[in-house]
């Protein structure tokens, strides 16, 4: 049996494959960052940047500055605070949550196809990986 640090790179190694893969024939103009943003917008709502930003594991500036190219693109939008007026609150807007979408069904598409061309077995050995895996997320 491998040593855990191998499985942990190969593991890291292959995400980067799968997501160069996955990102070789984007499409739109939302680099990595800011598609993380969004993502974690539409699945837990609203946030403050500072809160966005220890989410994603990034300084508040650099996470002010995805936020805003987000704005700039009408991907989110800034309201203030009800609760707390010297706030603001983040929120997807419908265009982002149609943009991410059709970048989710291009992205799936990709690998969708690129699973379709494996044997059964080895599609059902993937599926396997992925439940043993899943735990390992924290989202």
């Amino acid at each position: 049996m491998e040593p855990i640090e191998t499985l942990a790179d190969d593991l890291l190694t292959l995400h980067g494959r799968i997501r160069r893969t996955v990102l070789a024939g984007k499409a739109d103009e939302v680099t990595a960052s800011q598609t993380a943003a969004l993502g974690r917008l539409l699945r837990h709502g609203e946030s403050t940047v500072a809160d966005l930003a220890r989410a994603e594991g990034v300084r508040p500036q650099s996470m002010g500055a995805t936020v805003q190219a987000l704005v700039d693109l009408e991907l989110v939008e800034r309201r203030p605070d009800p609760a707390d007026g010297r706030r603001t609150l983040v929120r997807a807007t419908e265009t982002g949550s149609r943009a991410r979408a059709d970048a989710w069904t291009n992205r799936s598409r990709v690998l969708t196809e690129r699973l379709a061309a494996l044997p059964e077995d080895d599609r059902a050995t993937v599926a396997r990986a992925l439940a043993i895996l899943l735990p390992l997320t924290d989202d």
